[in-house]
């Protein structure tokens, strides 16, 4: 067969391949003394092939078949640390991650490299969710001289300690997770004040406990600087601590004002319906449900795009613009607009932002779960309008995807609680709590149901 490359790129990659297989067929593997120059030289030439090859086809994007070729060549190499770091970060390119994690994880034992603990620690945040493997990684180098790098490994000890004080059920542990959480993006900040995923963090982190106007003057700083991170996540956490502060209207101002730049943005566009529904009344939260909300539900699911005349789902009073909202999240406490349901805008508590703002890091956002949280949204919408029949359609939609989740049960329960049913309505709110124990709003509403009856 004749192979024809299309660039230099590729001819010098075909070369490569073809130096990898003369190597891998002569190459020295001994351990008697008198092989020790010939070992010696195929390690050489081992380091040297394989740093090309990882230039190559890193740039062709070839993760997978460069970690299949560096685990090949180790026995060439063993002893290399560099070619073992490079095999890690191929496999965490590549998506093996706990299989990347651990070979770097090696190679740090071996040698400190605080930029391979930065990495091991991002991985079990990220990826893993490994909180407690991450905390001690970044604690046991702290005690390295550079603020920068100290600083990162401050910042990601405070995200894994911010994602525990999820993943506990004991208030007194959530509590010190807490704490411990602030301390250590304080302690980041003070060795880089201008960093903006630090900033970012910490205003997250001070929402969480309640400390609204410290974490309004750290977003805006994020704001005025944002670097790498996304102005859409700045502006949907600028707006829940303004809706948490009675300002509204400012609030709905940025989200509409960011929206412009990310038309498509869930957060925003739910955040935006939200808003509409506290400050411009239930219809207009209506409209914009029709207009926004439904279409993006029509491209994630892949459904052909309808008119007026034959898209009226649920109700004859899609056409009269009456429409209204909530949340949706498929585990505990997960997405942004969570903190909005069954609120008011002016009482938003900090524990209902800390539900919105900490699924930032690793919450689903698969077209499922999108299309989820937009129904649960409209299905709040129709309930605060009084429209009983299209709030359990839209309930419904949302048990079809995801049918165990804890928010179609306390859904269900206020639905039966608004038709006067109970009984019926304690029963939902309970079976919310046990599929999800943490899950105040359904304490609360199961307390008062039980005391009206």
């Amino acid at each position: 067969a004749v192979v024809s490359t299309q660039s230099t790129g590729e001819e010098a990659l075909l070369i490569l391949l073809i130096g990898q297989a003369l190597l891998y067929k002569e190459g020295c593997v001994s351990l008697h003394e008198e092989d020790a120059v010939m070992c010696a030289q195929t390690n050489k030439q081992t380091h040297s092939l394989l740093n090309m090859m990882v230039l190559l086809m890193g740039r062709f994007g070839q993760y997978r078949a460069l970690a299949d070729t560096l685990e090949k060549f180790l026995k060439f190499s063993y002893e290399d640390l560099h070619i073992c770091k490079q095999f890690g970060l191929a496999l965490l390119s590549s998506g093996q991650y706990c299989r990347g994690a651990a070979v770097l994880e090696k190679c740090h034992e071996t040698k400190a490299d605080i930029p391979i603990a930065l990495t091991i620690a991002k991985t079990y945040i990220n990826q893993l969710q490994r909180y407690e493997k991450a905390i001690s990684i970044c604690t046991a180098c702290l005690d390295m001289d550079s603020k920068h790098l100290r600083s990162r490994l401050y910042l990601y000890k405070g995200i894994a300690e911010a994602a525990l004080t999820r993943s506990t059920g004991q208030r007194t542990t959530v509590n010190s997770y807490s704490k411990a959480a602030v301390e250590s993006l304080y302690k980041a900040y003070s060795l880089d004040p201008n960093c903006p995923h630090i900033l970012y963090h910490l205003a997250l982190r001070l929402a969480t406990v309640g400390e609204i106007r410290k974490s309004v003057r750290f977003a805006r700083k994020v704001a005025e600087n944002p670097g790498a991170v996304q102005m859409a996540d700045i502006a949907h956490l600028l707006a829940l601590l303004f809706s948490a502060q009675h300002k509204g209207e400012e609030a709905l101002s940025i989200v509409e004002l960011y929206l412009i730049d990310y038309p498509d943005n869930l957060n925003l566009l739910i955040t935006r319906v939200l808003l509409e529904r506290v400050v411009d009344g239930p219809a207009k939260a209506l409209v914009t449900c029709k207009e926004v909300l439904i279409p993006l539900i029509e491209r994630l699911s892949g459904a052909t795009p309808r008119d007026d005349q034959t898209f009226l789902p649920y109700s004859d009073q899609w056409t009269s613009g009456k429409f209204q909202l909530t949340q949706w999240s498929d585990r505990v406490s997960t997405h942004t607009t969570a903190s909005f349901s069954g609120s008011t805008m002016g009482t938003l508590p900090a524990e209902s932002i800390s539900e919105s703002i900490d699924s930032a890091v690793g919450c689903d956002q698969s077209n499922w779960g999108a299309q989820a949280e937009v129904w649960y949204t409209i299905a709040d919408v129709f309930l605060s309008d009084g429209m009983l029949p299209d709030s359990q359609k839209c309930v419904d939609e949302v048990r079809q995807l995801f049918p165990l989740s804890h928010l179609v049960s306390y859904m269900n329960g206020r639905i039966r609680e608004a038709e006067g049913q109970l009984d019926e309505a304690e029963q939902q709110y309970i079976n919310s709590v046990t599929l999800s124990p943490r899950h105040v709003p359904s304490h609360i509403c199961s307390i008062t149901t039980l005391y009206i009856s």
